[in-house]
């Protein structure tokens, strides 16, 4: 039997899976989809992702297992994130990493030998990495990482970390994680520059989070406000996402002719609502479904805004690829990698600078923007996510590497 002819069995390795909404949900079920994939087996945790609680359906009894085509899922008893408090979070952390150590530990004894390859989704929690490792060394197979975030400058934008102590240790374990991986998927151009220089000899690639088309609710309804030039922000409301000075230096336009949908949830939320309580502001909470396409579609241009700390600044938000995907210009308040993209693609107007004398002349320069002049952004953004986001382009990308 030729090598292209023998099927691959992946191991997929990810804290968060379906119906959590992240972009590993599309990689895994279209791999499946690909004609060289025998079996995808998913190892998660019980879904809790800003649910505050298991989602519906799901409890301390399980469902632990899950048959779909070609789609095997394990997932794994946890403590959910009852809060966005430390505890709370610390609390998920240890009991994912004891709940994935045993198991990879009985799993190995049992599966030795009927697998290929696993690659781990590596945002949050850091270990998750080195989980991935240790289960491949038990395994005898090969290991590759997904770089979502990286610490300890994730933890510091979040949480505003500054012990320069636990700092350097997190960030003594984040380049051991990267040095012993077999192979690095990097989901920006930006961080794999940096991981080569750094690893020159090592197996590294950008692979963009994908995207696919019919995640996007379609309709003919019109939601636009021709009166209105309408800014939304779509995510997480945290540390990280520096909204509080987007937020300033639009309360301070004070014009009838701008409104701000924010549509998200997060640690500051709450306190951002209570502070920012003009009428053209409008806080939506957590969207999805119609609700949030209806935002989407009445949108003139999306806010991307991230306090980006160090390394932190060579990571691309996953909304990115939302946006491109919907023709809308980006309003980007961000330096690094996110920043560079959008420059380089013409797909919105952007400042690296933060502070709210340059985000109100940004605010400005949107405002004075023509309808075609923001059609060609919108059409730039839209043609790099047809070139380099598809799903199918980048299943083909992974196969080949590995």
């Amino acid at each position: 039997m030729e090598k292209e002819d023998i099927k691959k069995n992946i191991i997929i390795f990810t804290p968060y899976y379906d119906p959590e909404p992240f972009p590993i949900n599309t990689f895994v079920q279209d791999l499946s989809k690909n004609s060289i994939i025998n079996n995808v087996k998913v190892i998660t945790a019980l879904p809790n992702y800003r649910k505050y609680s298991f989602y519906d359906g799901y409890s301390f009894f399980g469902p632990f297992t899950k048959n779909e085509k070609n789609i095997s899922i394990t997932r794994l008893l946890i403590i959910p994130r009852y809060s966005n408090s430390s505890i709370s979070i610390l609390l998920f952390y240890i009991s994912f990493f004891l709940s994935s150590f045993f198991f990879f530990i009985y799993f190995a004894l049992r599966n030795r030998n009927k697998y290929d390859h696993i690659l781990t989704f590596c945002g949050s929690p850091i270990y998750v990495g080195f989980i991935g490792i240790f289960a491949s060394k038990l395994m005898n197979i090969k290991s590759s990482q997904w770089i979502q975030d990286i610490w300890p400058e994730a933890i510091q934008t979040t949480k505003g970390l500054k012990n320069k102590y636990i700092i350097n240790i997190i960030n003594f374990f984040q380049i051991k994680m990267w040095k012993y991986s077999d192979i690095i998927f990097s989901e920006s151009y930006s961080l794999t520059k940096y991981l080569k220089s750094n690893f020159p000899d090592k197996k590294i690639k950008t692979l963009y989070n994908p995207v696919r088309e019919k995640e996007i609710y379609n309709s003919n309804e019109n939601f636009h406000k021709d009166d209105k030039l309408i800014f939304s922000y779509t995510g997480n409301i945290g540390g990280a996402q520096n909204l509080e000075k987007i937020l300033e230096a639009f309360s301070d336009l004070n014009s009838s002719k701008f409104e701000l949908h924010m549509c998200g949830d997060g640690p500051l939320l709450n306190d951002l609502k209570k502070k920012f309580i003009q009428k053209n502001i409008f806080w939506h909470g957590w969207l999805t479904g119609r609700e949030l396409d209806k935002v989407y579609k009445q949108s003139d241009f999306f806010i991307l805004s991230l306090n980006s700390e160090g390394r932190q600044s060579l990571i691309l938000p996953s909304k990115l690829q939302t946006y491109f995907q919907l023709k809308k210009p980006i309003f980007c308040v961000a330096s690094g990698a996110v920043k560079e993209l959008i420059d380089y693609t013409k797909s919105g107007i952007t400042t690296e600078y933060d502070d709210k004398k340059n985000i109100i002349e940004l605010f400005s320069k949107a405002m004075k923007l023509t309808n075609s002049e923001r059609t060609e952004m919108a059409d730039n953004g839209f043609k790099f996510y047809e070139k380099n986001f598809k799903s199918e382009s980048i299943i083909k990308e992974f196969i080949n590497f590995i």
